[in-house]
């Protein structure tokens, strides 16, 4: 018999728990699945308790200190993965002393955008990455999370770029389908940051006055610096949750009539969805997702599996999907959350990601001049 040695892989990432967020996400699960595939070792900056990703002085700490291991282990792996484009820096620096390691990059979309924003902040991280592109072949891969995320790499000249799609965890202490509670009130749920793009304010203004009386909206996601927030608050069939524990998560999602992602487009391209989490969320407790038709949405719900798409900011496509849905009876929400549960599993496991990530990192290998 022979037995394939398990490749040596670290995985260098910014973006971990307590922090919340997609990133976050990507970072512990793709790590779980690849921990049973390879020989994983894993150095994480972690958020702080209250959600929030960590402050400038301890993000310049973890780079500098990896300055240093990268250094010390230069001849220990036959893999370093670096979590986003943001740690480009470190790969560069890792490249002096470790040439023909293959070195890859994980890229989400909005760590390309930033620089397009207004402020210095934005205009030296511009500056970061165009001398990044310009020593992009000191990179094997880039892994982008959906195929508008490797729209924006070919837009900036990024090549050798694969497209992995993320996953969800279907939690098996949790019934898949449930009937719903006589008596509860009918809500359509909306999970996320409250920022324009994510178009919250906008279906509470829009689509929402044009739906049975009956039906709430439920906003489940911190209170950010945005305009339409307070329209939200002054809507009486608004329920402004603020932020919601993960454990009680799941029973919020399962009693919704189904999660919503009206995501409006950033005219400017400072912001965007690169895949959309969320939209798996809905599916992986029964419950059907609707999104707009743009950005990392197109990747991130499979219509008529997991979910519909439907055009960003027309009102009546959005209204007539919604309403179609709320006249499902339980019949049709069993028979919708038995095919989502099959699409998941096919498409959408962690366990999928990490192996089209592990193929990635082969493929590199064998590249290898």
């Amino acid at each position: 018999w022979v037995f394939m040695k398990k490749l040596r892989v670290l995985f260098l990432t910014r973006k971990w728990a307590p922090a919340i967020g997609g990133m976050e996400v990507y970072s512990m699960e793709l790590s779980e699945a690849l921990s049973h595939k390879v020989d994983l070792t894993v150095r994480s900056l972690s958020g702080n308790k209250n959600g929030s990703p960590p402050g400038i002085g301890r993000l310049v700490y973890f780079l500098f200190s990896n300055l240093v291991y990268l250094w010390r282990t230069r001849r220990d792996f036959d893999v370093v993965h670096f979590g986003d484009f943001v740690l480009f820096s470190l790969a560069w620096w890792h490249a002096r002393w470790a040439p023909s390691t293959i070195r890859i990059v994980s890229v989400f979309g909005l760590d390309l955008l930033f620089g397009n924003r207004s402020g210095w902040k934005s205009a030296l991280y511009s500056l970061f990455v165009s001398w990044a592109v310009r020593r992009q072949a000191l990179i094997n891969c880039f892994l982008a999370i959906s195929r508008y995320t490797s729209t924006l790499c070919s837009e900036l000249n990024i090549q050798n770029v694969v497209v992995i799609p993320l996953g969800v965890r279907l939690k098996k202490n949790i019934p898949f389908f449930a009937p719903k509670r006589s008596g509860r009130e009918r809500y359509i749920l909306f999970i996320g940051r409250l920022v324009r793009r994510k178009g919250a304010s906008w279906f509470a203004r829009n689509v929402l006055p044009a739906l049975p009386d009956d039906v709430k909206f439920y906003v489940a996601g911190k209170s950010w610096d945005c305009p339409g927030v307070e329209m939200l608050k002054n809507n009486p069939r608004v329920n402004l949750l603020g932020y919601v524990p993960d454990k009680e998560l799941p029973l919020l999602i399962s009693e919704s009539e189904m999660v919503v992602m009206p995501n409006v487009s950033s005219p400017d391209k400072t912001d965007a969805e690169g895949f959309g989490l969320v939209a798996l969320e809905g599916p992986a407790h029964g419950v059907p997702c609707v999104a707009s038709s743009i950005e990392g949405l197109q990747d991130a719900v499979r219509p008529s599996e997991t979910g519909f798409l439907v055009s960003a900011e027309d009102t009546d496509a959005w209204v007539t999907q919604v309403n179609q849905i709320l006249e499902w009876d339980e019949k049709d929400r069993k028979s919708f959350s038995l095919k989502a549960k099959k699409c998941l599993e096919t498409y959408f496991s962690w366990s999928r990601v990490a192996h089209d990530t592990l193929t990635a990192y082969q493929k590199s290998l064998g590249g290898k001049s």
